[in-house]
């Protein structure tokens, strides 16, 4: 996204330190100057390195879902996250929320039906598939999505 968005800047928030090295040594290749990758938690990052109406659009692609009942809370996507979005994006930002885990999807729709609203996945840019994406889309499955944009006058 970085090659073919120059002008737009890109932070990649991974919680495997291996993962953000190859992503950083890829970016570092490529010689991409619009592109930087953070080991961490996103609700953290986001709260740690992020101003107020910075982000034009957040990606969620593929969080673990922790699956077992007992786990969830480990999940990215809840509350606290959604007020860490809710606070970076711009007025006009969206959150992108992707995934293969469909309880973990209507566990995302029920975390957003307050105080959002879904609008169209495609916003006219190409985009590059990530790897799970890619995975999903060999094996014939379509992994389950959802853009969003805030609704106005709604609390942080």
């Amino acid at each position: 996204m970085a090659e073919r968005f120059p002008d737009c800047n890109f932070l990649g928030i991974e919680r495997q330190p291996a993962r953000v090295a190859r992503c950083l040594a890829k970016i570092h290749r490529l010689g991409q100057t619009n592109a930087h990758a953070v080991v961490g938690e996103g609700t953290d990052i986001l709260r740690m390195i992020l101003p107020d109406a910075s982000v034009a659009v957040l990606h969620v692609s593929f969080p673990d879902p922790w699956p077992k009942r007992r786990h969830a809370s480990r999940r990215l996507v809840d509350e606290a996250f959604l007020r860490e979005a809710r606070r970076v994006l711009r007025p006009d930002g969206a959150l992108r929320l992707m995934t293969d885990d469909a309880p973990y999807f209507e566990s995302m729709c029920r975390l957003t039906a307050a105080g959002w609203a879904e609008i169209p996945w495609d916003d006219g840019r190409e985009s590059v598939r990530t790897s799970f994406e890619k995975r999903f889309h060999d094996l014939g499955q379509m992994p389950f999505r959802r853009a969003l944009r805030m609704l106005s006058g709604q609390p942080s």
